[in-house]
């Protein structure tokens, strides 16, 4: 398998302003000591897009597999964001901790990351060429808002009547045909996303990670513009959609390898302008135009699980930390870039997802499952909006500063 090293994903220094590096130099701290033989049984706690991980595991060592729905009574919990609950603290146990060292953990914590992964809008490659012809992905991630939202109205009505109109995107103009090319099979604009929280980055990013009112308040203006632009052309009863919000981690498990190879990304656009920072080392432009590399998520350990549970979990969290088999789990399988600065470039997808972090990422924000949770119950509430009324606004905005834990 192709690995691609820190030095191959560190960002270029001549970025626009907001998109500095984002990946930290490699940690050379190893784990010395080899885990334990795996138990035979393993109960596990894990979001749909993890669960890969755990299978493979269990897979590769010969370990019974039992998954629950309830955390509390897991040995170990791989989730999409920290999670809550009485946890181990990995730093107390002696094979743990190199890990956690492994991934620049010295201080004391309950979870060790697994890793990032590109976010965004995700689509047909071969769709957006037939609607738009070559070069259409390319002006898409470059679109100003305005382009943006156009292009979204204008596709959403062509797609209930098809016929020959024009669109701007990057300053070049686009015609969507006459006809509906027999390679589109969606039924709106965008399916329902995958991961919602992860579209905060660039608002969190806009703030400085400043969490008060009065620095999130002009920044999750822009994202409710872009969540009710979604909303208003989401295919109805769950249908298809030419876009889809998501990490690559999600899309991964929800079609799988050869599917996700024909996809390209289009960033997850929200309405800013340079007003709404109050950070130094972003820009509005860059926000816009520029992927996430989001926070794919956390392995835990209960704290109160069995002798024989805490020998399982310990030993499922140090094969995919130190066993080769293990990161090929996590970077081939999952398709992370590891916390170690690792990746898979073995498919076409992830070896986009490698040029895209070596051309410019936003550094993804890191949420605990509370907050995430919050955020999508938040986004939720617009599903059935039919007026976007101010009154919607601020209640969507004071919704968002609640989850988030403003002042």
């Amino acid at each position: 398998m192709q690995k691609i090293k820190s030095a191959a994903l560190a960002l270029p220094a001549l970025l626009l302003a907001g998109c500095a590096a984002a990946l930290p130099a490699a940690n050379t701290a190893t784990i010395e000591t080899a885990a334990a033989a795996a138990p035979q049984t393993l109960k596990v706690y894990t979001s749909a897009s993890l669960a890969p991980a755990a299978q493979a595991y269990a897979e590769a060592q010969g370990v019974a597999l039992t998954m629950t729905d309830e955390a509390a009574s897991a040995d170990l919990l791989l989730t999409d964001h920290a999670p809550g609950g009485s946890l181990l603290d990995v730093t107390s146990d002696t094979l743990l901790a190199a890990a956690a060292a492994r991934a620049g953990i010295t201080e004391n914590a309950n979870a060790l990351p697994l890793g990032r992964s590109l976010y965004g809008y995700w689509a047909r490659a071969d769709v957006l060429n037939a609607l738009l012809g070559d070069g259409a992905a390319a002006a898409l991630q470059t679109a100003n808002w305005e382009e943006w939202s156009d292009f979204v109205e204008t596709l959403s009505a062509w797609m209930a009547e098809p016929k020959a109109a024009t669109v701007t995107l990057s300053g070049t103009d686009y015609t969507l045909p006459d006809a509906r090319p027999g390679s589109l099979t969606a039924t709106g604009v965008f399916a329902a996303p995958l991961d919602r929280a992860s579209g905060y980055t660039a608002a969190l990013l806009a703030a400085d990670g400043t969490y008060t009112a009065d620095a999130l308040t002009g920044p999750l203006n822009g994202v409710y513009s872009a969540v009710t632009l979604e909303w208003d052309n989401m295919a109805a009863d769950g249908g298809e959609g030419i876009f889809r919000r998501a990490k690559l981690t999600d899309l991964l498990a929800e079609y799988g390898a050869d599917t996700c190879n024909g996809l390209v990304l289009v960033p997850f656009k929200c309405q800013l302008d340079d007003s709404d920072l109050t950070a130094e080392d972003y820009n509005a432009e860059g926000l816009l135009n520029y992927p996430v590399l989001a926070d794919v998520g956390s392995i835990a350990i209960n704290a109160g699980t069995s002798a024989d549970g805490l020998k399982a979990a310990k030993s499922a969290a140090l094969w995919l930390y130190s066993n080769g088999a293990g990161e090929d789990a996590l970077t081939e399988t999952l398709g992370v870039v590891t916390p170690w600065n690792t990746a898979a470039g073995t498919t076409a997808v992830t070896a986009m997802q490698v040029q895209q972090v070596g051309t410019g990422i936003l550094p993804g924000v890191a949420l605990d499952t509370a907050a995430a949770d919050a955020l999508t119950a938040n986004e939720l509430t617009l599903q059935d909006s039919e007026k976007h009324t101010k009154a919607e606004r601020t209640a969507f905005v004071d919704g968002a500063l609640a989850a988030l834990g403003a002042e």
